[in-house]
């Protein structure tokens, strides 16, 4: 970057050779004198904006976080550190939290565990690597067996790809990874309500109401906080705290995968403590009810509920002209147009929203 020390003493020097110039061209002392200091000053300023124009594009953008990579559309895999596990029988990758190990003191300070990252409670840009954390619960008397669990995870790491591809479009450093070791919900401890009991209210949609679960939030909250227990914890945000600690990854991202039919949902990082978290049914339907068939795991879901947690809006039921021209169309991920994931992507409006236009 050129100093002022440089610029100034050039632009004094360019100054004194116009006046002369200027003096001789024009036989006027005065008017060379003249025209000489609007020459200096000219050009001092021209090198002002030019040392402006480099300090701005060497400047650290303030967003971006120090483990932040260029997005290379490929999901990476990360272990959950100190956790026993039992192995996944489909995919050898994959292991079923267990519990922790016990950790000396002299593992712990010869840096087996990450260095904790600080939740804030406010919404994060999608910026920097970003970790997602997978629980399975099961219902109605049924578990997620080891192959639905491997296919889950396999839309889920398409999931990631298609973000960090579009990612790579807006030149964010986005990068994705998925822990090994995912946690199971025993079912016989998180029964769901009789369908027959479902409480339902009207939530906007667009320019519409459609009907949704009451209090679909804190019941999914109560039941997370009860399995918490059951799996070791004192409660759920000690369940949080413990394993974001044991990852490297500047966010810590939750997907339930609930074994039922219901209407996924991101939850309010303001309910629990800056902690990001989706619901992701394994059917669609408007009303939650027992499952069908198998579960069916879609990338298109877990895409459009990620990208919720870090501040995207739902803009389906909304006429396209309501936005401005250009920042939305029918293929943007949050207007669900489609069902394949690759006729999908982020529009400008949406992303804007989640940190990628600054």
């Amino acid at each position: 970057m050129t100093p002022r020390i440089v610029i100034w003493p050039a632009a004094a020097i360019l100054g004194t050779f116009s006046a002369m110039l200027a003096a001789q061209a024009l036989a006027d002392r005065v008017a060379g004198i003249w025209l000489g200091i609007l020459a200096a000053l000219a050009a001092g300023l021209l090198g002002e904006l030019a040392r402006l124009i480099q300090l701005l594009r060497t400047r650290p953008d303030p967003r971006r976080l120090p483990s932040a990579i260029p997005a290379d559309g490929r999901v990476h895999w990360v272990e959950l550190v100190g956790a026993r596990v039992t192995p996944n029988e489909v995919d050898s990758r994959l292991s079923r939290f267990e519990g922790w190990q016990t950790l000396g003191a002299e593992a712990v300070d010869a840096g087996a565990l990450p260095a904790h990252r600080s939740r804030k409670p406010r919404t994060p840009p999608l910026l920097g690597k970003t970790a997602v954390v997978s629980i399975f619960e099961g219902a109605d008397g049924k578990n997620w067996s080891s192959i639905e669990i491997a296919r889950a995870y396999a839309a889920l790491e398409k999931a990631g790809v298609w973000i960090e591809n579009e990612a790579r479009r807006f030149n964010q450093p986005v990068e994705f990874v998925l822990p090994a070791t995912y946690f199971v919900i025993n079912v016989d401890e998180n029964q769901h309500a009789d369908p027959a009991a479902v409480e339902i209210e009207f939530v906007p949609e667009g320019d519409h109401f459609g009907p949704f679960e009451r209090d679909a939030e804190t019941k999914t909250l109560i039941r997370l906080s009860k399995a918490s227990t059951a799996l070791g914890f004192l409660d759920l945000s000690d369940w949080c705290n413990q394993t974001s600690a044991r990852l490297e990854a500047d966010v810590v991202v939750w997907l339930l995968h609930a074994r039922r039919a219901g209407r996924s949902l991101a939850i309010s990082h303001s309910q629990l403590d800056g902690v990001l978290l989706a619901v992701s049914y394994s059917r669609e339907s408007s009303f939650p009810e027992p499952l069908a068939g198998p579960p069916f795991s879609d990338p298109v879901t877990f895409a459009h509920e990620l990208l919720h947690l870090f501040g995207a809006s739902d803009k389906y039921g909304v006429p396209l002209d309501s936005f401005p021209t250009g920042t939305v169309t029918d293929r943007d991920v949050m207007r669900l147009s489609e069902h394949r994931l690759s006729r999908l992507r982020i529009d400008p409006r949406t992303a804007d929203e989640i940190g990628w236009i600054a």
